[in-house]
């Protein structure tokens, strides 16, 4: 009888003529499993993730594979089953190669301390508290699955495999792989050359040429009339791909970090927040990966630029095609009334219905689907019924689990298949579920924290300890300084979301009263949360009670919002620490927004100045100068100080100017823009119309003071 190494050497190469993919379980020792592989692999086209290997990376660098391709891939599970890793390195897999993945004994794997739960725990120490119900499924979905062959250490039967029916590739023209590709690129080329306001936006799933359209179609239009070419992307990491192959067609082109030029013309890649912030002067832009990118931001570029394409995964890793559809579409329509729309379904580097992309989206929660609510016109809010599910009802029940994982994507920008691993497996993860005959219209995620040693939280507060998960206690002791924080017992709200056809419905507002009645339930004393703060998101946390207590300086790259965090005290012993984190973050904010935020929304200013405290009472000859300025007698540098102040000693004032005159006052005065900038904004002809609608607008509010 052959080797297990001989009969592994023959499956690959059984493979390697054809577009086919398959996935092989080594189930044993771990120097079995590799020593096993090393012998079967060649070192030159394979992607190792994990140990084992003298050219292994580490599955945390695995992003670096986006783009690159492989004809083998080693993952070892025992270096850790990192979802996202393994998500990211099967999409580096060509079509004819092999996955291997090295795991545990198979009836000992559950039990395994697996190096991903670390990031699951504070510390070492409390490993054992993670669940292990991710890897039970993972288990279950591979056992099921009729096309994963799984090899068992010491267990010869285990050694015979039905191989599936094998497709035999073909050649295809160049530079197009498949007639789905050439189609987007005509598609591409119409944009930039035809009639403006009409964007295109790509949608496909990963392995279909997505990215490799984008750089062949920039090559060709660089080669025709165009000189200047963005591509943004929420990393520019991930777009290898669009540079290889636009360089491939450009012969004698270069790339220097992220920009590649071809004569006297460039592609060149523009972080989204400084596109947004700079909008640069450009032919066409290219967004790629735009479900990774906030709608609002998306929306701007939109109104700005008459020549875009978007483009994303329906399946991706930096973010979801589902809640791009659902989120932007309908506002780019609004926009642009003739976008225009591509699918691209034929996959290029594997096989139709691909076992491996089959078995890695169910093991990944990647076919997770929110319910449709299309057919529900009118709902009665009493019918819906708020209840908290375990993590072991959820592994257990499928479809409830999808719907829930299904939401969460839909709801924001950034879910991966980390979060799903999440879901099931991180300690102290308590679930809130909104249902409505039966489906999952709204959930509330919430994660204990605190209770920390008091010596650990004096390390903390000195900086010399900093500790996985515990946000809330840990902002607040060290950058806060706040020393009594560390002991008192948080509940973090770390995801809400609420079903997009139902939103603004006030399923929301229900979870979270539910939330904080859990709160009081269990003696806990702050409910809290941290996310990236737009004008509508803070609304609604200030609605419920939440106060601001710290703005994060620097700004997410892809939604460019900066994290706020917000308390609302639970047990009356806290009130007076949210008070002086709130008095510190009202100190703060009104020196930064002449600084690090100084390109703040208007928006998000008033709402958080509405809960900034006074900070001193404008005087008698303070009022008199600022009035003969409204009549025209003081020019504004002499009052500037007087108004500022003024503006400080009532904040929550601002909120009942009109939208134009809480803008001019704000970019002005606090955030002391430049008044050319003013002009261009607001469309004003010259500075003296600017000074005299910023007059205007000081008028205004001093009725109020």
């Amino acid at each position: 009888m052959p080797t297990l190494s001989k009969l592994l050497i023959q499956l690959s190469q059984e493979f390697a003529t054809t577009n086919g993919r398959q996935l092989v379980v080594l189930s044993g020792d771990e120097n079995w499993g590799c020593e096993l592989v090393n012998n079967v692999v060649n070192d030159n086209n394979t992607l190792w993730l994990g140990d084992g290997h003298d050219d292994a990376i580490a599955t945390q660098k695995a992003h670096l594979s986006l783009g690159r391709e492989y004809q083998s891939l080693v993952f070892n599970a025992y270096s850790g089953f990192h979802p996202d890793a393994f998500g990211q390195a099967i999409g580096a897999l060509n079509g004819g190669g092999v996955c291997y993945l090295v795991v545990p004994h198979w009836q000992k794997w559950q039990a395994f301390n697996d190096p991903d739960y670390l990031r699951y725990v504070a510390t070492q120490d409390e490993i054992t508290s993670v669940n292990h119900y991710f890897i039970a499924r993972l288990q279950r979905e591979i056992k099921s699955d009729d096309d994963a062959i799984i090899i068992e250490q010491g267990n010869p039967q285990s050694w015979s495999w039905n191989i599936p029916t094998l497709v035999k590739t073909q050649d295809v023209p160049t530079p197009f792989a498949t007639n789905d590709q050439a189609t987007c690129v005509n598609q591409i080329i119409n944009v930039a050359k035809g009639h403006r306001n009409r964007p295109l936006v790509i949608n496909a799933d990963r392995g279909r040429g997505k990215s490799s359209a984008l750089g062949i179609a920039a090559a060709q239009l660089l080669q025709d009339s165009l000189t200047h070419i963005i591509i943004t992307a929420p990393k520019a990491a991930a777009l290898d791909s669009v540079f290889f192959h636009a360089m491939r067609l450009l012969e004698g082109s270069t790339r220097i970090q992220n920009t590649l030029r071809w004569n006297d013309k460039s592609l060149c890649f523009v972080a989204p927040d400084e596109l947004v912030h700079t909008l640069p002067v450009a032919d066409l832009v290219m967004v790629d990966e735009a479900a990774a990118i906030p709608a609002p931001m998306l929306s701007s570029l939109a109104s700005h630029y008459s020549r875009l394409v978007f483009s994303t995964t329906i399946h991706g890793y930096e973010g979801t095609g589902r809640g791009f559809v659902l989120k932007f579409l309908a506002e780019l329509a609004q926009i642009s009334p003739q976008m225009r729309r591509c699918q691209l379904n034929q996959p290029i580097r594997w096989q139709e219905n691909d076992p491996v992309e089959r078995l890695s989206n169910r093991l990944l929660g990647l076919n997770a689907k929110a319910v449709n609510l299309s057919s529900y016109y009118k709902f009665d809010k009493k019918s819906i019924n708020y209840q908290w599910l375990t993590q072991f009802e959820l592994s257990q029940d499928n479809n409830l689990l999808e719907q829930l994982f299904g939401l969460l994507v839909l709801a924001h920008y950034q879910t991966s298949p980390s979060d799903f691993r999440q879901l099931l497996d991180a300690p102290n993860l308590h679930i809130l579920v909104a249902i409505y005959d039966g489906s999952i219209v709204g959930a509330s995620l919430i994660l204990r924290e605190g209770e920390l040693p008091d010596e650990l939280a004096t390390q903390i507060s000195l900086g010399k300890r900093r500790l996985r998960g515990h946000l809330l206690p840990q902002s607040l002791l060290g950058q806060l300084g706040i020393e009594s924080a560390g002991g008192y017992k948080y509940g973090r709200v770390m995801r809400i979301a609420v079903h997009p056809q139902w939103q603004h419905s006030g399923i929301g507002s229900q979870l979270d009263n539910h939330a904080t009645e859990w709160a009081q339930s269990q003696d806990l004393d702050v409910l809290g949360s941290s996310f990236g703060a737009t004008a509508q998101l803070t609304q609604f946390w200030i609605h419920q009670g939440y106060t601001p207590v710290r703005l994060g300086f620097s700004r997410d790259s892809a939604s460019g919002t900066h994290s706020l965090m917000v308390l609302k005290p639970i047990h009356s012993g806290v009130v007076s620490m949210i008070d002086m984190a709130n008095t510190q973050f009202s100190q703060a904010l009104r020196y930064d927004l002449a600084d690090a935020h100084s390109e703040l929304s208007s928006q998000l200013v008033v709402k958080l100045m509405a809960t900034c405290k006074d900070f001193a009472t404008l005087g008698k000859f303070e009022r008199s100068n600022i009035d003969y300025y409204v009549r025209g007698n003081r020019p504004l540098e002499q009052v500037n100080a007087m108004i500022e102040k003024g503006i400080w000693s009532e904040p929550a004032k601002l909120s009942q100017l009109v939208s134009n005159e809480q803008q001019l006052i704000i970019k002005r005065l606090l955030q002391r823009h430049s008044w050319s900038h003013l002009s261009q904004k607001f469309k004003l002809t010259g500075k003296k119309a600017t000074h005299q609608a910023l007059r205007q607008a000081i008028y205004s509010w001093r009725q109020l003071i």
